[in-house]
């Protein structure tokens, strides 16, 4: 099983991305939240953490920056009704932390806003989840967790308030440009913040 590959980035689209490993291109399903996080392309030294899934004869690799998101991603993946791709979506739509806040307080109605998770299967996602995000030892430490962005702690800031006002004017979506700017140091311009952006989340709405 590939646990996970450190390579160049050579390829990003919306849910996916290419890493070049000793000459090998492995392309990786991704959530949102791992491609807001990689750099740009032709970066070196890009390390994601990988789950490996067998069906038939189909291999499919999926990418995560984080191994809470990859742990999460397994554990969704075994709920009833959510294949990698509905995983994908709720892993896109909610952060790890806020993910066990929505089951630690049963939330199953903010669960459908993900892309395909109806009300039927939110409610059995709490309580399927439950369990390992209080048992697992690389999920509990979600418990009560929240996100560390720097960029949030930068959000008053009017700079920011304008890079992001522009880049969603270009179709992105407000996640979309926080999770951009997750890594942003609070004291970029508007031109540096809107280009780091745009390099984060492909050049243009997907």
């Amino acid at each position: 099983m590939i646990e996970r590959l450190r390579g160049t980035l050579v390829d990003v689209d919306a849910d996916r991305c290419v890493l070049s490993v000793g000459g090998v291109g492995f392309a990786l399903g991704i959530s949102l939240s791992t491609r807001a996080q990689l750099p740009a392309l032709g970066a070196s030294d890009v390390e994601l953490f990988c789950v490996m899934r067998v069906k038939d004869d189909d291999i499919s690799l999926y990418g995560f920056a984080t191994l809470e998101e990859r742990a999460l991603f397994a554990r969704l993946v075994a709920v009833s009704g959510v294949g990698p791709k509905g995983a994908l979506a709720i892993l896109s739509a909610f952060s790890p932390a806020e993910l066990a806040e929505i089951v630690a307080s049963g939330d199953a109605a903010r669960l459908t806003t993900a892309k395909g998770i109806g009300k039927k299967t939110a409610n059995r996602l709490i309580v399927d989840l439950e369990g390992p995000l209080r048992d697992d030892p690389i999920l509990k430490r979600l418990a009560g967790g929240a996100e560390g962005s720097r960029a949030v702690a930068a959000a008053s800031s009017e700079a920011f308030i304008e890079a992001k006002q522009a880049l969603m004017s270009l179709g992105f979506t407000e996640r979309e440009v926080l999770l951009a700017f997750e890594d942003a140091a609070g004291e970029e311009g508007l031109e540096e913040l809107v280009g780091l952006g745009l390099r984060r989340l492909g050049g243009g709405a997907s």
